[in-house]
C-alpha cells in the first residue's frame, strides 16, 4: 500500500485592493477629505485665542452664578444702577451654562476650549454638508474657510453661537428628510432647544417655511428648477412646522421668551442706531470685502456653472444675502448657508480621487496639527494678559482696595467685566443694549462720552465717579474741570473722583 504525499496547500495571490481591515479604516480615518477638517479646525483655532476679550461674556456668567445659586432665572436688573429694577429677558439663559462651568473649571482656558468647540462643530457641519451636496473635498475646504472668514465677526464666547450651532442642525436635518423622507420628528425638541439658547431660533422657522414654500411649485425657469413635494412629503413638513411652531413655547420664561424677537424687530431702530454689528454692511471695512467676495463668487457659481439651481438654493440664498448685507452680525448665518449651496459649482481644484490618496501622509499632517494646537493653545496668563489689555483690572483692584462704592459712571464695554470681577459694585451701563436703551440710559452715555451735555448728564444721575479711558474725550474734558480731579491713572483707565468731597464717604448707601 502506498501513500502519497498530500500536495502543499495552495497561496491565494493578494488581490489589488484588498486590504487587512486595519488598513480599510486607517484609509478612511485618515484620508484627505478628513485631513481637510483638521486644516479648517486649525484656521478656527487660528482666529479664537485673540477673541477672548468678548464684553459680553462676564454678564452672562453673573447671570450663569445666579442661576446656579439660586435656581431662578433673574428677570430684572440687578447688577447697575442705570437700569436697576428694569425688566430683562435672559433669552440665552441655557447657552450662558456651557461658558460658566468651562470658566468654573479651566478659568479663561475653559472659555476657550468651549467657544472653540463649538465652532469647530458648526464649520464641520458646514463642511459635510457641501461634500453632500456633491462638492469636492478641495473645493469644500475653500468655501468653509470662506464662512470661517465670513464668522469672524462673532468669534469669541458668544451666546449668538449655539443658536448658529442649531441652525447647522436644523439645516442637516432638512437635507436628510429630502434625500430619505424621514428624520423631521428631530425638528420640535430642536426647537425647544433652540429658544432657550438663542433668539436666532425665529431664523430656523424662516429656514423650514422657505424649504416648503419652494416644493408647492414645479418647472424650470433658465438655471433654476423645482420639484413639487409629494402628498407625503407635505404631510410630514408641515406637521413637523406646526409642531415647530409650538416648541418654542416650552421654556421657562413663558410666552415672553417667544415675543422677545418680535419685539426687539419692533424696536430695531433703536438698536442699530448705536450698535455697530446690526448696521448695515460697510464696503470700505473688511467685513464688506468678505461680503463683496462672497457675491463675487455666487455670481461666478450662476454665471460660470453648469450645475441647476434648485428653488430652495435660490431662496435661502437670496435671505442670507438680506440679512448679511442688512447687519453685520449675520455674516455668520449667510456663509452657512451660502458654503454649501456655493461648493459644488466650484472647479477649483481637480476631483479626489481616494485610490491615490496617502493616508499616512494625511495622518502626518493630522499630528502636525494636533501638536501645532496644543502646543500653541494659550496659557492662562496669556489669555489673563490679552483681557487685561481690554479691561481695567488693576483699576478694579485699586477701588476694592479703596472701599469705593459711590455712584460710578463707566465705558459701556467695562460694565459687564466690572459686574463679575466687582460684583459689590454696580455700574452706570453694560452691553445688555435692550433695557438701556429702552430706559433711555445709553443715549445719555453717548451724550455724555462725545462732551455733548457731559456735566448735565453726570449731574443727572448722581455720578460720584468716572471711571474711564484715559485717552477719552471725556477724561480730556474732566481732567481740564476744576469738579473733577483723578485719583487712579494707568494704560487702561483712569478714576476721576469729584472735588471737594468723597463721594464714598457722601453717599455710603447709593450703589
Amino acid at each position: 500500500m502506498t501513500t502519497s504525499t498530500p500536495p502543499p496547500p495552495r497561496i491565494e495571490p493578494v488581490q489589488p485592493g484588498v486590504t487587512a481591515p486595519w488598513a480599510g479604516l486607517a484609509r478612511t480615518v485618515f484620508s484627505f477629505p478628513v485631513m481637510c477638517m483638521f486644516v479648517l479646525a486649525a484656521a478656527v483655532f487660528r482666529f479664537s485665542a485673540r477673541a477672548i476679550a468678548e464684553p459680553d461674556i462676564w454678564w452672562h456668567m453673573r447671570n450663569a452664578a445666579y442661576l446656579f445659586q439660586h435656581h431662578s432665572i433673574p428677570r430684572v436688573d440687578m447688577y447697575s444702577f442705570g437700569a436697576a429694577g428694569s425688566p430683562s429677558l435672559n433669552h440665552e439663559w441655557l447657552s450662558e451654562i456651557p461658558f460658566f462651568l468651562g470658566f468654573k473649571a479651566m478659568g479663561l482656558q475653559g472659555l476657550l476650549a468651549i467657544y472653540f468647540t463649538v465652532l469647530v462643530l458648526i464649520y464641520a457641519g458646514v463642511y459635510y454638508r457641501s461634500l453632500r451636496a456633491g462638492a469636492n473635498c478641495k473645493n469644500a475646504t475653500v468655501t468653509t474657510l470662506l464662512a470661517i472668514f465670513m464668522g469672524a465677526v462673532s468669534t469669541g464666547p458668544r451666546m449668538l453661537l449655539f443658536g448658529w450651532l442649531c441652525m447647522v442642525a436644523l439645516l442637516l436635518v432638512l437635507d436628510y428628510f429630502q434625500r430619505t423622507g424621514k428624520g423631521l420628528w428631530l425638528l420640535p425638541p430642536l426647537f425647544v432647544l433652540w429658544i432657550n439658547l438663542h433668539g436666532s431660533w425665529l431664523f430656523g422657522l424662516v429656514v423650514v417655511a422657505i424649504i416648503i414654500a419652494s416644493g408647492l411649485v414645479e418647472g424650470e425657469w433658465g438655471l433654476v428648477e423645482a420639484r413639487r413635494w409629494s402628498p407625503t412629503q407635505l404631510k410630514k413638513l408641515l406637521l413637523a412646522f406646526a409642531a415647530s411652531l409650538a416648541a418654542p413655547f416650552a421654556n421657562p420664561l413663558g410666552y415672553k421668551l417667544v415675543l422677545d424677537p418680535f419685539e426687539m424687530l419692533g424696536r430695531q431702530q433703536g438698536i442699530t442706531k448705536y450698535i455697530e454689528e446690526w448696521q448695515p454692511v460697510d464696503f470700505n471695512g473688511k467685513n464688506g470685502e468678505v461680503a463683496m467676495i462672497l457675491i463675487i463668487a455666487l455670481l461666478a457659481a450662476a454665471l460660470f456653472s453648469r450645475r441647476k439651481w434648485k428653488l430652495d438654493e435660490v431662496l435661502l440664498t437670496a435671505f442670507a444675502l438680506w440679512a448679511a448685507l442688512s447687519h453685520v452680525r449675520f455674516l455668520f448665518f449667510a456663509g452657512l448657508i451660502v458654503a454649501p449651496i456655493l461648493a459644488p459649482r466650484l472647479t477649483l481644484f481637480p476631483p479626489y480621487e481616494r485610490e491615490l490618496d496617502k493616508p499616512w501622509l494625511n495622518a502626518g499632517v493630522i499630528a502636525a496639527i494636533v501638536a501645532w494646537a496644543i502646543f500653541t493653545f494659550p496659557s492662562a496668563a496669556r489669555l489673563q494678559q490679552l483681557v487685561n489689555e481690554e479691561y481695567p483690572t488693576a483699576a478694579l483692584e485699586f477701588i476694592q482696595q479703596q472701599h469705593i462704592n459711590g455712584r460710578i459712571f463707566n465705558p459701556l464695554l467695562w460694565g459687564g467685566y466690572m459686574e463679575w470681577y466687582a460684583p459689590q459694585l454696580k455700574p452706570f451701563v453694560d452691553t445688555r443694549d435692550d433695557i438701556f436703551i429702552y430706559n433711555g440710559a445709553l443715549e445719555d452715555y453717548l451724550r455724555a462720552t462725545s462732551m455733548k451735555r457731559s456735566f448735565e448728564i453726570l449731574d443727572k444721575y448722581n455720578i460720584d465717579y468716572a471711571f474711564i479711558q484715559p485717552a477719552s474725550s471725556l477724561a480730556y474734558l474732566l481732567g481740564h474741570s476744576p469738579a473733577w480731579h483723578p485719583i487712579y491713572t494707568d494704560k487702561v483707565a483712569v478714576l476721576f473722583e469729584r472735588t471737594g468731597r468723597s463721594a464714598a464717604a457722601a453717599n455710603p448707601a447709593r450703589n
